[in-house]
């Protein structure tokens, strides 16, 4: 099930209106600002910024500069090919928490590359807009953007509704993650899982598994979230799960993938249908880490 684009479909002056858009919290702005050595006051001071004019912390510009850039990602370079440079890269307004910024690109230019005839080289311009439509950043960037392969067994992405889903369907989904330390520990400690086996050493020393393993919740939510974007893109709202299952353990530098078959669809009330998925983890091995039935409320396309 693909995810991103080829250099094929970038003809030059086409344009892309990237899906999603992201709300920008004051949280986020203060942690990125200060990982990134970033001490400026207008960050993560309010009564600073108010003092200087501002009606609050003002997002920190590489903040908006990465959320924009993430979020034309799947449509332009996804799947594949290095970030080589930006251009024109201008801040045109001031972006505060609370704000959300939505993104869209135009094809500026595209050619082939003559060092590599797998890929080919294409500029886009992205402009970044707050929720009001008033634009916030603008910048050009080049990225090698992968040829389009023979790929007879791929299927295209679902867009979620009822209609798009057959009892007995499998797919595997296009994404993978690499569970990292930060994973680990982290994620762990921010639910206030004290489970110690996920986050010291010392403790699995002696433990048949002979180091940290993951926290299952972890290695559930991350399954689920692989699944997500091909699943319940038209979904109303989450159900409930069963038969969740861990049958492996998941250790740091892992990497992790799903799958999905269609179990059963069941027509609601007008509109809309009762979807359950049964999603499938694996790891790099092949090896089965989680299992779990999803149920899912979706919406009919014939009532969208």
């Amino acid at each position: 099930m693909p995810r991103g684009t080829s250099f094929e479909d970038h003809q030059i002056g086409r344009t892309f209106t990237h899906h999603w858009g992201r709300t920008i919290y004051a949280s986020e702005n203060a942690a990125f600002s200060t990982s990134m050595l970033a001490f400026n006051p207008l960050y993560f001071n309010r009564e600073y910024a108010q003092s200087e004019g501002y009606r609050d912390e003002v997002i920190n510009p590489m903040l908006v500069f990465g959320v924009v850039f993430g979020l034309s990602v799947e449509d332009l370079s996804e799947a594949g090919g290095p970030f080589l440079g930006a251009n024109g890269l201008r801040f045109l307004a001031d972006v505060h928490p609370g704000d959300t910024l939505y993104a869209s690109s135009v094809v500026l230019d595209a050619r082939e590359s003559a060092s590599r005839p797998d890929t080919g080289i294409v500029t886009w311009r992205t402009t970044g807009t707050n929720q009001a439509g008033a634009k916030v950043i603008e910048f050009e960037r080049t990225n090698l953007v992968v040829k389009r392969t023979s790929t007879p067994n791929v299927i295209p992405a679902p867009s979620g509704y009822a209609e798009d889903f057959t009892v007995g369907q499998q797919f595997r989904h296009a994404r993978t993650k690499t569970i990292t330390d930060l994973d680990l520990a982290g994620f762990t400690l921010s639910v206030m899982n004290t489970a110690q086996g996920h986050f010291s050493e010392q403790f699995m020393a002696d433990h048949e598994f002979g180091t940290r393993i993951n926290f299952g919740g972890l290695t559930l939510s991350l399954v689920v979230g692989l699944a997500t974007q091909d699943t319940i893109g038209q979904a109303i709202g989450e159900i409930g799960l069963d038969n969740v299952r861990f049958a492996v353990p998941v250790r740091a530098g892992d990497t992790i993938g799903a799958a999905t078959e269609i179990k059963q669809i069941v027509p609601a009330e007008t509109g809309k249908a009762l979807v359950t998925f049964h999603h499938i983890g694996v790891n790099q091995d092949g090896a089965r880490v989680c299992e779990v039935d999803r149920h899912v409320l979706v919406r009919s396309r014939s009532h969208h």
